[in-house]
C-alpha cells in the first residue's frame, strides 16, 4: 500500500508539473503588443478588443499618450507596437525618420471638425490677412492650408497663430483670432463668441471623400517584418471590434467610455461626427480588389453632405475615388515640405504596408466583418 501510495503521490507531481508548465508555456506564448493613442473616442475600438478578449495569443497593453513627440519616439526605441493618429501627423513622422509604416485607417470625422469664424467673413476669400488658431502639424492645420489651396490662394495669406484645441477655442471665443479650425466639443465653446457661425464642417466640405480628415493606424516596421502572423491576427481582431461596435453601438460606447474614464455622452458627441472604417473601406481607400471608399459606401443612417465644392481639383478631377488613400498622403507631403512644417519628401509607397489588409481581404473576412452602421446615431 505504502508503495503504491509512493507511485501515486510521484504520479500526481508529474502531472501537476506537467499541467504548470502547460501553463506557463501558453502564459509565455501570448505576445504582447503595446498601442498607444490619445484622448480620442473613435479609437476607442482598441478597448473593445482588448475587453472581449478578441485577438488570440495577445497579450494587447493600451496606453493613451497624448504628446505625438512622445508617441513616436515611444515607437522609435521600440517600447510601442503602433499608435493612433491623423493621417497628416504619421506621414510627418515618417517622413522625420520615425520607422513606421501606415497600415489601417481608423475612421473618418464626418462633422466632428468645424472652421468657425467672426460674423464679418463670408467666403474663403475673406480668409486674407485674418488670424486663425489652430495646432501646428496637425490635421486642422492641414484642413486650412488645403482650404486655401483650393481657392488658389497662398499658404501665407492667412496667419497661423498655434495653439492646442482647448486654447484655440478660448483665444477666439475671447477675440483674439479671426478664425478656429478645431473639433468638437471644443468647437462649441467658440461659438460663444457674439456673431460667430459655423463656416462648414468635415460633412458639408465633403473632406470625407478624399481622406482629407481621418485617422490610422501605423506600427513599427521592423515589428511588421519579423511578426507578421501577430500583426495580422492583432488587426483581425481590430476589425472584428469594430464591426462588433457598429453592430452594438450602446455596449460598445460603454466600454469606450470605460477605457478612456469618459461619460456616456461624451463618447457620443465625439462619435456623432466620425465614421469607424470598415474593412472593405479600407481596401477602397488603398484601392486594392474587394472594397469600396467611403465614399462609395457611406452609412445608410449618416445624414448626407449638401451639394459644395469637392476636392477633386487638387488631385485628379475626381471627388470620390477608389485609391485615394496614396494621392491623399502625397499631397499632405507636398503641401507640408511648402509650408515648412516637413522638410522631406516621403511617398507614399514608402509609408505604407498594405499585406495585412489585402490578406484579410483574400482570407474572406470583408464578408465576416462587414458593418456599416453609425456608431454616431446613437442617443442623438
Amino acid at each position: 500500500m505504502r508503495i503504491r501510495g509512493l507511485i501515486y503521490f510521484l504520479f500526481s507531481l508529474t502531472v501537476m508539473g506537467a499541467s504548470w508548465m502547460g501553463t506557463a508555456f501558453q502564459a509565455a506564448a501570448a505576445e504582447k503588443v503595446s498601442v498607444a493613442f490619445n484622448s480620442f473616442s473613435p479609437y476607442g475600438a482598441w478597448y473593445i478588443v482588448k475587453e472581449r478578449k478578441l485577438a488570440k495569443d495577445i497579450d494587447l497593453d493600451i496606453q493613451v499618450i497624448d504628446g505625438i513627440p512622445e508617441k513616436n519616439a515611444a515607437i522609435s526605441s521600440g517600447q510601442l507596437t503602433c499608435m493612433n493618429n491623423t493621417v497628416d501627423t504619421i506621414m510627418l513622422a515618417r517622413a522625420g525618420g520615425v520607422p513606421i509604416k501606415l497600415v489601417a485607417f481608423s475612421n473618418m470625422s464626418y462633422g466632428l471638425d468645424k472652421i468657425v469664424v467672426s460674423k464679418e467673413i463670408k467666403t474663403v476669400r475673406d480668409f486674407k490677412g485674418k488670424k486663425y488658431a489652430a495646432d501646428y502639424g496637425f490635421l486642422n492645420h492641414m484642413w486650412m492650408l488645403l482650404t486655401l489651396r483650393r481657392e488658389g490662394m497662398g499658404l501665407k495669406d492667412a496667419t497661423l497663430v498655434p495653439m492646442i484645441a482647448a486654447d484655440s477655442a478660448a483665444a477666439f471665443a475671447s477675440g483674439g483670432v479671426d478664425i478656429d479650425v478645431n473639433f468638437d466639443p471644443f468647437a462649441d465653446t467658440s461659438l460663444k463668441r457674439k456673431g460667430s457661425y459655423v463656416f462648414k464642417s468635415s460633412l458639408t466640405d465633403r473632406t470625407w471623400e478624399r481622406g482629407l480628415i481621418g485617422d490610422a493606424i501605423a506600427c513599427n516596421e521592423k515589428w511588421l517584418a519579423e511578426k507578421p502572423d501577430v500583426a495580422k491576427e492583432a488587426f483581425r481582431a481590430y476589425f472584428e471590434a469594430t464591426h462588433w461596435w457598429n453592430e452594438n453601438p450602446e455596449a460598445g460606447d460603454e466600454i469606450v467610455a470605460k477605457g478612456f474614464g469618459w461619460s456616456l455622452p461624451e463618447v457620443k458627441l465625439a462619435q456623432n461626427g466620425a465614421i469607424q472604417l470598415n474593412l472593405s473601406q479600407n481596401l477602397g481607400a488603398f484601392g486594392l480588389p474587394g472594397g469600396k471608399p467611403l465614399c462609395e459606401s457611406l452609412p445608410p443612417e449618416a445624414p448626407r453632405a449638401p451639394k459644395s465644392i469637392g476636392w477633386g481639383l487638387l488631385f485628379d478631377g475626381r471627388d470620390c475615388a477608389p485609391g485615394y488613400a496614396g494621392p491623399t498622403w502625397d499631397l499632405f507631403n507636398e503641401i507640408y515640405v511648402e509650408a515648412g512644417v516637413a522638410k522631406k519628401k516621403v511617398k507614399s509607397s514608402a509609408g505604407f504596408d498594405t499585406s495585412i489588409v489585402r490578406k484579410l481581404g483574400a482570407e474572406g473576412y470583408v464578408e465576416k466583418y462587414n458593418s456599416n452602421k453609425w456608431v454616431g446615431r446613437i442617443g442623438l
